[in-house]
Parts: structure tokens; C-alpha cells; sequence
């Protein structure tokens, strides 16, 4: 019973972390990734995230997202417009250095606490050697993901004259071994994704720097983008400022292709320090990209359509295959 429960409580957070390596969110748990928290909460604690209450108040500390990354940093002031955050070190508020305010739409919720208290658990450095090592090496969680689960497999293991044999079923292979297809399939887009800046100051001397200019100037920049991989891509170019524009924003390249953009920016009247930020989602091309396009909603539904398709593909060849009530069996070469 408790190895049962175990394995449950091991599943469910493998999970977690899988569906946070592709969606590229936290869910439910995450870990803090600086000292802007300290000394409420420090790098590399685990905390944990109350997606349910979604009635924020001032002093609550919430995750959110801002232009593409995870922040977690607590509610100083409400506004009309949103929240203003502060990191619990930081001597101004994330909106003073030029963060948009923060809407309940940005929010995934709020950091479960106890007496006030965040409950968190310093996991220490290893955590970031594991992120690196996964970050780079993303497939290989789930090729050890894909080898436990053949290894559970074992459990319906028969004694025949002093041997002992695997017995697998065609029919569960073949949905191991497509679900790990879809999954590798998703990744190939999902790591794909990046994102392209464009850093300029408006100043009241504009021109002295390359990257200096007068506030309100409207201004030209080039944006290479490059295909690097084994295999095309369809790139779909995207934006949430409002202070840039681009016209070609779908485009095809293939392996070692590459493609200057030319986007147009318009300085904002204020003095400070911008960062723009280009989404740029690129897709192996298996559906029309009319209807990419089509999908554009949200940057995930395209990938969630071919994931579809593919998995329409399998199902008729799993039909067509005939491998229902099929057995596999492996002989052990070592004793227990």
C-alpha cells in the first residue's frame, strides 16, 4: 500500500514537471530563481503555488508573467490599471523600471502560505545542475520517463523451468511508444520557441549611441532569424508592444536558411530604458500554415492540432497493424 502511494505521489510530480517543461510554466510548484525575494524566500527554495485563489490582495506574493518570463514578487499597491509588484530586496517597484502593471490575466496564483508565512523548502544549488542539465538535454527526461515505464512493466514477470520472463503486450508498447512519439513531436516545437530583443534607451541625447534616441522617434531595426535545425520550420512572429511593427509575420525556413526582418519601432515619449520583446513560435510544417495561422490564438494549439493528426495517423495504423491481443515475450539473462 505505501509503495502504491508512493509511486502515485512520485507520478502526479513527474507529471507536474512535465507538463511545466512543455508549457514552460510553473503549475503548482516551482523554485525561486534569484535573491530579489530575500530573506522571505531565497534562491533555490521550493515553493508552492495556490492556483484556486484568485482573490489577490496587497502583501500576497504571486507568480506571474511578464513579457514571457516567470516572476515571483509580491502585490505593494492595486491600481485601476492592475498590480504593482516589488521584490521583497528590490529598493523599487518592478512597474518603476518599466514592467507593465500586472493584471489578474497574468497571474497564475499566489504563493500558498501558512500564518502568514510562505511555506518553502531550500532545495540548494543542485537544483540549477538539474535545470541546466534538462534545459539542455530536454528529451531525456523522457527517455528515462519511457524506460521507467517499461520497467513497470516487468511486474507481470512469470517463473517457466527457472527462468523468468518479461511479458509485454503489443498493444501496450505501441501506446508507450506513441505517446513517446507525440511527446518527442511536441518538443521539437516547444524548444524551438525564443525570443528576440530589442534594447534601446529615449534620452534627450539621442544619437550620441547607436542605441540612444530622441523619446517619441520612430526608428528602423533588423532582426536576423536563423534555421539551425535538421528539418524546416514555419516561423510565426509575434509581439505584445505595442511599440513595434512588422509586416511579414509568417514565414518558411529551411535548414540553413536564414531571413532579415525589418521591424519598425516607435519610441515611447518617456526617458528610460526599453526592451522590446519578438515571440518567435516556429513549427515542423505537417498542417497547411493557412491554418497555423488559423490557430494563431494561442502559440500552443498548432502544436496541439498536429499532435492530433499524428495521433489519427497511429490509431489507423494500430487498426490497419492488427496487434490487439498480441504478446512479446522477453527471457531475463540475469537471476534475482
Amino acid at each position: 500500500m505505501l509503495q502504491k502511494a508512493l509511486l502515485l505521489i512520485f507520478s502526479f510530480f513527474v507529471l507536474l514537471s512535465v507538463f511545466s517543461l512543455i508549457l514552460s510554466a510553473p503549475l503548482l510548484i516551482a523554485y525561486i530563481k534569484s535573491e530579489s525575494m530575500s530573506p522571505t524566500l531565497n534562491k533555490n527554495d521550493l515553493v508552492f503555488i495556490n492556483i484556486f485563489d484568485r482573490n489577490f490582495e496587497v502583501g500576497d506574493i504571486v507568480v506571474f508573467n511578464s513579457n514571457g518570463d516567470w516572476i515571483c514578487h509580491r502585490i505593494v499597491k492595486k491600481t485601476a490599471e492592475g498590480y504593482i509588484t516589488k521584490g521583497d530586496r528590490n529598493i523599487a517597484t518592478d512597474q518603476f523600471s518599466g514592467k507593465e502593471t500586472v493584471g489578474d490575466d497574468k497571474i497564475i496564483g499566489k504563493i500558498l502560505s501558512f500564518n502568514g508565512d510562505p511555506v518553502n523548502i531550500p532545495l540548494g544549488s543542485g537544483v540549477e545542475i538539474l535545470e541546466d542539465l534538462f534545459a539542455k538535454n530536454k528529451l531525456l527526461l523522457f527517455f528515462i520517463l519511457a524506460l521507467g515505464g517499461l520497467l513497470m512493466l516487468g511486474k507481470g514477470e512469470k517463473k517457466r523451468k527457472g527462468k523468468r520472463y518479461i511479458r509485454i503486450k503489443t498493444t501496450t508498447l505501441f501506446i508507450i511508444s506513441s505517446l513517446l512519439l507525440i511527446t518527442v513531436f511536441s518538443l521539437a516545437n516547444v524548444i524551438a520557441f525564443e525570443k528576440k530583443e530589442i534594447n534601446y534607451g529615449t534620452t534627450s541625447a539621442g544619437g550620441l549611441r547607436e542605441d540612444w534616441v530622441f523619446p517619441g522617434e520612430s526608428f528602423s531595426r533588423q532582426v536576423e532569424f536563423e534555421n539551425g535545425g535538421s528539418y524546416p520550420y514555419y516561423y510565426r512572429i509575434s509581439t505584445n508592444s505595442l511599440n513595434l511593427k512588422f509586416e511579414n509575420s509568417g514565414f518558411i525556413l529551411y535548414p540553413g536558411e536564414k531571413k532579415i526582418l525589418e521591424v519598425q519601432v516607435f519610441a515611447p515619449e518617456d526617458t528610460s530604458i526599453h526592451t522590446e520583446k519578438i515571440f518567435v513560435a516556429k513549427y515542423i510544417p505537417l498542417l497547411p500554415t493557412e491554418l497555423i495561422e488559423a490557430l494563431d490564438l494561442h502559440p500552443y494549439l498548432p502544436i496541439l492540432a498536429m499532435d492530433l493528426e499524428i495521433s489519427l495517423i497511429l490509431l489507423a495504423i494500430y487498426y490497419l497493424g492488427n496487434f490487439e491481443g498480441e504478446i512479446i515475450k522477453i527471457r531475463k539473462r540475469w537471476r534475482t
